[in-house]
């Protein structure tokens, strides 16, 4: 998500840039720029239907005796034969001033604002609600993560709790595949799959001593919603993590059974970059917000392992969705 960030600064820098060098320019030519008189000797149009153009070629004489050829801009539609005052810029000789400039610059600047709008409704509409929801969650009792790509999952105090092995092809050492029906399906392009039908991976969490404290299956197959086993230390299968097709951005936790035994989703509205897990009788269990590259999840006391387990593990879905 850092990179993300940092290619789109480096957008919004080479996007100011191209929109200001052409007023530059055109400011430079039009106030200090040598005066000339320009012959046009040929126009050439091109193009089709309504996007056409024309381009013409002529040659020009400064006051000083200088002669140039070459192309001519911002002729008028009578100008473009004959002869024509122009100023000599950076670009080459330049005709009528800013009334025939102003398009490009004001286009380009248009065209620049439009992903700093966007950027700007994204921070109010998602960014800020989680960062608040992300401070308040660590003003409050509980069990308290801090989880991101780089440290892992870590106490508020930094201190390492778990961390993510990697994820691979390779199923952990006693692995059983759990399987139930009802299983969704989308008609959503699959990037991870690339040409394959099917992608199993699996993603092992963990303690600061390197053993295993849970393992998570993540499943793509075409044509079907992916789908996460949580999987115990030994392998064995203990939740599955599904789409919930009637909530955006939501899962539905089962058991081996097929039992919805939890749910999980935005916790206000859609957005994705805050969490909550509640489970059967809506009791919550957990809530995470996203706060500068980092997720907060706070456990609520008394709460058991296998929900801790699930709620980390949640997060780093997650992340893996979003990042």
């Amino acid at each position: 998500m850092a990179m993300r960030r940092h290619l789109f600064t480096c957008s919004l820098v080479v996007g100011f840039a191209v929109w200001g060098f052409w007023p530059a320019v055109y400011a430079y030519t039009f106030a200090y720029g040598e005066r000339a008189s320009a012959t046009v000797e040929r126009c050439e149009r091109h193009g089709s239907g309504r996007f056409t153009g024309v381009t013409c070629h002529g040659t020009w004489r400064t006051g000083d005796g200088e002669r140039g050829a070459g192309e001519i801009y911002g002729l008028k539609g009578e100008q473009r034969e004959g002869t024509v005052p122009v100023r000599i810029g950076p670009m080459g000789p330049y005709a009528n001033g800013w009334d025939r400039a102003w398009p490009l610059p004001v286009v380009t600047g248009a065209l620049t604002l439009i992903p700093i709008t966007v950027f700007a409704w994204v921070r109010r509409r998602y960014v800020l609600p989680a960062r608040k929801l992300s401070e308040a969650l660590q003003a409050v009792p509980g069990d308290i993560f801090v989880i991101s790509s780089r440290d892992g999952v870590r106490r508020p105090d930094g201190s390492s709790y778990a961390v993510p092995v990697g994820i691979g092809p390779e199923p952990p050492p006693g692995h059983r595949y759990l399987d139930l029906p009802g299983r969704p399906r989308t008609d959503r392009a699959q990037p991870a799959l690339a040409s394959r039908e099917s992608l199993h991976r699996f993603e092992t969490i963990a303690d600061t001593a390197g053993r295993p404290l849970m393992h998570v299956e993540h499943r793509s197959d075409r044509g079907l919603h992916p789908e996460h086993v949580l999987l115990a230390p030994s392998g064995a299968p203990s939740i599955l993590v599904r789409t919930d097709p009637g909530r955006a951005h939501a899962y539905r936790l089962l058991d081996g059974a097929g039992t919805v035994i939890a749910s999980a989703g935005p916790v206000e509205g859609r957005n994705v970059l805050t969490l909550g897990l509640s489970d059967a009788a809506g009791r919550p269990v957990a809530t995470a917000a996203k706060k500068r590259g980092r997720w907060v999840l706070r456990v609520e006391p008394e709460t058991s392992p296998l929900w801790r387990d699930a709620a980390i593990a949640l997060v780093l879905i997650r992340m893996l969705v979003i990042n």
